[in-house]
């Protein structure tokens, strides 16, 4: 499950328990078609003292500042004011804005700027279409489409058990010493220039489908 930590300002996967609800819903698909039984996996006390009645809605665990940024394009200024279906954190609300106005997308005034409005129109997190919108007046616009597609792409690299350091090694030949933004690019090329081969994926441990997404 993704959980966003105000303190941190960072998301992150935790594993968790299902909800009640959810553990209800899935008994229920048992037999809906056809006879069937359910089986838990966990014990009663599990059930009744370690699982919510229902889920965390997603917009109380997560990071806000694209659903922010798109509520201040549609017209909401007010954001600690605003009836929210599901209330956010306002800790999480205030990171947001913070967040925002340090991109330049908010004024001095929490309202939207011409940027802010520009990188509205992106379905994207917002750090990511400054950097799409920056690039053109940097003249750096391949390069930095190249990397925003690569950071879409959760898992780059795979390590299979019995191949461990091998994998390593291939992974560390990509290796450059500006950071992993840089280094994602040089994957690309190197994809690039091997003409997409998936047997070159392959042989550098690097996951077919991700790179299919990004090309």
């Amino acid at each position: 499950m993704k959980m966003y930590n105000p303190k941190t300002g960072m998301d992150s996967l935790v594993v968790a328990p299902i909800s009640q609800a959810n553990a209800r819903q899935r008994a229920g698909r048992a037999g809906r078609t056809g006879p069937g039984k359910c089986y838990r996996l966990y014990t009663e006390q599990a059930y009744r003292c370690e699982m919510l009645p229902v889920a965390v809605p997603e917009i109380q665990r997560t990071n806000l500042e694209n659903t922010v940024l798109l509520l201040k394009a549609m017209g909401v200024n007010d954001m600690l004011n605003f009836d929210f279906m599901d209330p956010p954190p306002v800790q999480t609300l205030i990171n947001a804005l913070e967040s925002l106005y340090e991109l330049g997308a908010l004024d001095d005034e929490g309202l939207l700027t011409r940027l802010g409005r520009k990188m509205a129109e992106f379905p994207m997190e917002p750090q990511l279409s400054k950097m799409l919108l920056a690039s053109v007046d940097l003249k750096c616009s391949d390069e930095i489409i190249t990397i925003v597609s690569m950071l879409s792409v959760q898992n780059v690299f795979y390590r299979p058990k019995d191949k461990q350091a091998m994998s390593d090694q291939r992974k560390s030949c990509f290796h450059q010493p500006e950071g992993d933004h840089v280094t994602y690019l040089e994957i690309y090329r190197g994809w690039q220039r091997n003409r997409f081969s998936n047997s070159w994926c392959f042989e550098n441990f690097i996951q077919v489908s991700g790179r299919q997404n990004t090309e």
